[in-house]
């Protein structure tokens, strides 16, 4: 018996999606963004898995996991923990390589997104390269909180030319794009600096205008952060001048075509 699957017969077995779950301390929330993907996952018959990454909580976030798994055995959810704290940018980067799925999205632990959210989102898959959420006011943000990430969505934009309304909203990507081109940064800054980086190579998008939910916590301005953060945007800089420079360097997607034998 051949026991090699096809490449046709291991595609169909795939997820269209890796729906990558960050935690840190998210043990009063987990369960809500598990019960969420499910549901929207199911209202769109969407081939998935739900990939859950905690990274070295100190309350009952695995334990809530492990509850919810018990109680949902036929839903695909993987749960992986770090033993030492780790990052999200880092989480995110390997959340593409143990994922399956053709696209792949963050979706915060502390369930900032209402279900239509994720519905819009995720009805919108294979409309273009990149599908952003635009959550340029977010309820419950207010006073200095939302000065800084208007601020800083308008630096971003300065800097790299573009002209988008909101960068740390959890893009649904290509996977591959994911694996290809990622970044190091360590801090919140990443997205911004992927986003920029697969707009520098011609890759198309859509912005959803959506509603998210600020919980009241953030570590986006912590020390650490703002540091990863500044280095993100001088990275953005140097490969926009790069570009102004040399910009024939620049691989567009549709350039590279395959060439099938004689």
């Amino acid at each position: 018996m051949n026991t090699v699957a096809t490449t046709e017969e291991t595609s169909k077995t795939l997820p269209v999606i890796t729906l990558f779950v960050p935690c840190l301390n998210e043990e009063r929330h987990v369960a809500n963004v598990l019960d969420k993907l499910t549901e929207v996952t199911k209202r769109l018959d969407l081939s998935h898995e739900i990939l859950v990454i905690d990274d070295a909580s100190t309350d009952l976030t695995v334990q809530r996991v492990q509850e919810w798994r018990a109680a949902h055995p036929e839903a695909p959810v993987r749960l992986l923990v770090n033993r030492v704290n780790q990052g999200l940018s880092r989480n995110f980067v390997e959340g593409a390589f143990q994922g399956r799925g053709t696209y792949y999205r963050l979706v915060c632990g502390d369930d900032t997104e209402p279900l239509e959210t994720h519905v819009e989102i995720l009805k919108n898959l294979g409309k273009a390269d990149i599908v952003l959420p635009d959550y340029s006011v977010v309820a419950g943000r207010v006073g200095m909180r939302a000065l800084v990430s208007r601020s800083y969505t308008t630096v971003v934009n300065l800097i790299s030319g573009n002209r988008i309304r909101y960068y740390n909203g959890g893009a649904l990507l290509r996977r591959a794009d994911v694996l290809r081109w990622h970044v190091e940064a360590t801090g919140f800054g990443f997205q911004a600096e992927l986003l920029t980086r697969l707009l520098s190579e011609g890759l198309s998008h859509i912005e959803l205008k959506l509603t998210a939910i600020h919980h009241g916590r953030s570590r986006a301005v912590a020390f650490r952060n703002i540091v990863s953060v500044l280095y993100s945007l001088a990275k953005i800089s140097a490969r926009r001048l790069s570009h102004l420079l040399n910009p024939g360097r620049t691989q567009n997607k549709a350039a590279l075509v395959e060439v099938p034998p004689p």
